[in-house]
């Protein structure tokens, strides 16, 4: 009876010793598994990178061309083939995530008056800016094509930041036919790829925390022909 009980009593040790054994293992796994979770819940959410609004200037015609001389100005093929190849820019701009196209409605008064003061309106001493900030836009884009020959042409354009009138992007594309098939293509490489590259790597889609850029050279002289009204 003795040995009976010291068997019982030696059996209910066992027990009690792999009880808690096995509640020590559980509370060590569950400890990381906690920690993890409170990890997760107290993380904050990555930022979201949020579109510049963008107001685009009519794009200007720059024609050094010989033919262009003897004209007087550019080609009225030209000047329609341009207006088509602005639309497609803007179309194109306003398809990409980095930017929100701003109607230029309201200050189409003061584009005018400044058609009317500068040659171009890339290189219109800032006026630019001036009016991308009166349109409520963060960023202003000018552009143009310059014309050297039939055969030799370039789509350019520059954005501005309109609180500080830092220069964050830019491109320029080459043409080698006066053609509507290649001023097309040109405008579409030059938003989707040279322009927006550019935009990236010097403003990191987010201009407001970029440093301003140094300025750079002063734009090319372009030889003014008086163009009949």
């Amino acid at each position: 009876m003795r040995e009976s009980a010291r068997h019982i009593v030696r059996s209910a040790v066992v027990v009690a010793v792999v009880a808690a054994a096995v509640v020590t293992v559980d509370a060590s796994r569950l400890a990381p598994i906690g920690s993890a979770q409170a990890a997760t819940d107290t993380s904050e959410p990555e930022a979201q990178t949020a579109s510049r609004t963008l107001l685009v200037l009519p794009f200007d015609m720059v024609d050094t061309s010989l033919q262009g001389e003897i004209n007087g100005g550019p080609l009225a093929s030209d000047t329609a083939r341009l207006q088509r190849t602005e639309a497609i820019v803007r179309r194109s701009l306003d398809h990409l995530d980095a930017f929100e196209l701003v109607s230029s409605e309201a200050v189409k008064g003061r584009i005018q008056q400044a058609q009317g003061t500068y040659r171009y309106l890339y290189n219109c001493n800032g006026c630019d800016v001036d009016i991308g900030r009166a349109a409520g836009a963060d960023l202003v884009m000018t552009g143009w094509v310059q014309k050297v020959s039939n055969l030799i042409l370039n789509i350019n354009a520059t954005v501005r930041r309109t609180d500080t009138g830092a220069e964050v992007g830019g491109g320029s594309v080459d043409m080698r036919n006066d053609t509507d098939d290649s001023w097309r293509s040109a405008a579409l490489y030059l938003v989707e790829h040279a322009l927006l590259d550019n935009y990236r790597s010097r403003a990191g889609d987010n201009p407001e925390e970029a440093p301003s850029p140094e300025p750079g050279p002063a734009p090319a002289e372009v030889p003014i022909h008086h163009y009949p009204g």
